[in-house]
């Protein structure tokens, strides 16, 4: 089987920084492009077109209208290439109007002054005949993975969700991957919300905390997703992820604020 992340983030180059590919409805959420999608898509692009061997470091995307189906477009510059960074910013189009502002940086790893303060929560393996959660909501993204919950902590002075996440397809672990995760488990604040209400992506940075993809890491291998949101104040929410691996690695971190629609 392919991998149905990479199929959907092929893209073909026009030069010039322009990279384009007709978008179907195969990661699609709330009546648009899933945004982690959407990011992983920018990633590809800007990738593509720094063409050397520095690895993501960060990536951020601003939401500036819903992605459609259609024609996607990726106008990307390269701003700067170092010995150890490289940035490069990028204008993203859906259906002919311009939809995404990204900034992005990848770098050469080195093993400088580290150390690890962050500790994966403690929460129960997959188990082997556990059937996973019916997908919360009918949109096609969540119809792609298995979910296991296993984190629900709503008191005091931020709110935690989160749980084991399996892809139904063989998908690469990548940070495109990894990227589309950090915006695919249901926000905190739906947990939250006396009444319901939809949250919108208005920006979503990511970055990379490992060299990524790797051999033992496979689509067969759950990763834990934790969801932190300290408000939802002025019409808009926050929410921190952070992806571990079944072995307690930080994969990736992100930031995410969304837009609140009563």
């Amino acid at each position: 089987m392919t991998a149905l992340l990479d199929t959907e983030c092929q893209l073909t180059a026009l030069g010039d920084g322009i990279y384009e590919r007709d978008c179907s409805r195969v990661w699609w959420g709330w009546e648009a492009l899933h945004g982690g999608y959407v990011m992983a898509l920018a990633q590809t692009a800007v990738d593509a077109e720094l063409g050397h061997d520095m690895e993501l470091h960060h990536c951020t995307v601003h939401y500036m209208r819903r992605f459609v189906d259609g024609p996607f477009r990726a106008e990307v510059t390269v701003e700067r290439t170092g010995r150890t960074m490289a940035n490069a910013t990028a204008r993203l189009w859906s259906g002919g109007k311009p939809a995404g502002l990204v900034l992005a940086s990848f770098a050469r790893r080195r093993p400088v002054a580290e150390f690890h303060a962050a500790v994966m929560p403690e929460v129960a393996p997959v188990g082997a005949e556990e059937p996973p959660t019916e997908p919360p909501f009918p949109v096609p993204t969540f119809d792609k993975f298995h979910l296991y919950p296993r984190i629900e902590e709503l008191a005091g002075g931020e709110a935690r969700v989160g749980g084991w996440v399996l892809p139904r397809t063989p998908e690469i672990v990548d940070h495109r991957y990894l990227g589309l995760l950090a915006d695919l488990w249901p926000p905190v604040a739906y947990h939250v919300w006396p009444v319901g209400a939809i949250a919108q992506s208005v920006d979503l940075t990511y970055h990379a905390r490992s060299s990524l993809p790797r051999a033992e890491l496979t689509a067969t291998t759950p990763v834990l997703v934790v969801l932190t949101t300290r408000a939802s104040v002025g019409g808009f929410v926050d929410e921190d992820t952070e992806i571990w691996s079944p072995e307690g690695e930080l994969l990736s971190t992100s930031r995410q604020m969304r837009y609140v629609h009563s």
